[in-house]
C-alpha cells in the first residue's frame, strides 16, 4: 500500500495563501480624498514617523493598523486624527 504524500504544488499554493492572509490581516486600505486643490498632506503615524505624502485628490492607501495623522503643509496647516482599522476606511482631508 502506498502512503499518501502531500504534492510539493499543493503545499506550495498552501503556504502561498497563508502568507497572504498572514500579510494583509493587519493592514487594510485608506481611501478618501484631499482638497483644496494644491494641498499638500503629510501621513504620519503614532511614532511622528512620516509613511505617506499626498497631493491634491483623491488618494488609496495600505497602512497597518494604527493610529494615524494627516498634517497639511499647505495651503493652510492643520491635523486631522484617523485609525486604520482591519476593515476599509474612507477619510477626507480638507486643508482649507
Amino acid at each position: 500500500m502506498n502512503p499518501v504524500r502531500p504534492r510539493p504544488v499543493a503545499l506550495l499554493v498552501l503556504i502561498a495563501a497563508t502568507s497572504l492572509t498572514a500579510s494583509t490581516a493587519g493592514a487594510d486600505i485608506i481611501t478618501g480624498t484631499v482638497t483644496p486643490q494644491g494641498a499638500v498632506v503629510v501621513i504620519l503615524d503614532s511614532k511622528g514617523a512620516e509613511v505617506a505624502k499626498l497631493p491634491s485628490g483623491p488618494f488609496q492607501l495600505q497602512l497597518p493598523v494604527g493610529k494615524y495623522k494627516a498634517r497639511c503643509t499647505a495651503p493652510k496647516e492643520r491635523e486631522q486624527a484617523f485609525l486604520s482599522l482591519s476593515d476599509p476606511v474612507t477619510v477626507n482631508i480638507s486643508c482649507g
